[in-house]
């Protein structure tokens, strides 16, 4: 019995190590849960993150992470949540992860958005922040996380050996680097849609009028896409949150359209492509 038990906790270790972060991965908090998302001391479904329905940018059927902070001592009194789940652990490097792309919703009070990470005996944070207003809408950021982006707050190894072996992954608002000194804020901040992406991967098109669109989104049945000029055969891609690719096709027309009836409700990200450009958006199957 004990030489079975040791056999089945080995295997557990060994699924451990080898689970990790892949390239456009997606949490999108689809499944009504807050996906490992949590705050530290006593984080709960009172104090800690919580899943809100129909709360997400697309609005209906679209669910989306809510954290309130409370500005006051104690549990939850600073803009800080976490994840230390297999899916955000790993070598961000080897993946070719070099940004982190959320939508985000900020209320109350303005944050300051940043990046920490810990791996290695080491802690660091993205050395720029990026302003959110507290404006109660949707915004979409990017915050970059190559080694240069990074301040070391704590430990001996640098930035890039701990994008190599990431255990914790935070996001929080302060007006300087940290680890364990977030802004203490009462504020209420929603994100749906964390992405781990490259940017390689970043639309290269600066000009709404020359992307394309999608339609409908979220939608059940069809996706639908649309192209504002002709430029020539571009490469179709459709991946799933784990970066799976579950479809692939050529676009030869201003306008086409793919059967998405069978595929699993959730988030997908549509890539088109050819030798001169990129553009990647997110779709929603109900």
């Amino acid at each position: 019995m004990k030489r079975t038990l040791l056999l089945f906790s080995t295997c557990l270790i060994t699924f451990s190590l080898t689970a990790q972060v892949t390239l456009n991965q997606v949490d999108d908090f689809q499944d009504g849960t807050t996906q490992n998302w949590r705050i530290g001391g006593a984080g709960n479904a009172t104090d800690g993150p919580i899943n809100v329905t129909n709360g997400g940018p697309s609005g209906a059927g679209d669910n989306c992470l809510q954290y309130t902070s409370t500005g006051t001592a104690g549990v939850a009194s600073k803009m800080v949540f976490f994840s230390q789940n297999n899916q955000w652990s790993g070598d961000f490097i080897t993946q070719g992860i070099d940004q982190i792309n959320f939508d985000v919703n900020v209320q109350t009070n303005a944050l300051n958005l940043r990046i920490a990470l810990q791996g290695s005996g080491t802690r660091i944070c993205s050395t720029s922040a990026i302003n959110v207003p507290a404006t109660g809408n949707w915004s979409n950021i990017t915050i970059p996380i190559d080694p240069s982006d990074f301040t070391i707050v704590s430990g001996g190894v640098d930035a890039a050996t701990v994008l190599s072996n990431v255990q914790t992954l935070r996001i929080l608002s302060s007006s300087t680097p940290t680890w364990d000194g977030p802004d203490v804020i009462a504020a209420i901040i929603q994100v749906d849609n964390i992405l781990a992406s490259s940017s390689l991967s970043i639309p290269e098109f600066q000009n709404q009028n020359t992307e394309f669109t999608i339609s409908p989104n979220p939608g059940k049945n069809s996706l639908n896409i649309k192209l504002p000029t002709s430029n020539g055969d571009m490469k179709l891609e459709v991946f799933d949150v784990l970066g799976k690719r579950v479809y692939q096709g050529i676009i030869t027309q201003l306008q086409s359209s793919v059967n998405v009836s069978n595929w699993r409700s959730g988030v997908y990200l549509v890539r088109v492509s050819n030798n001169e450009s990129v553009q990647t958006k997110r779709f929603i199957k109900q």
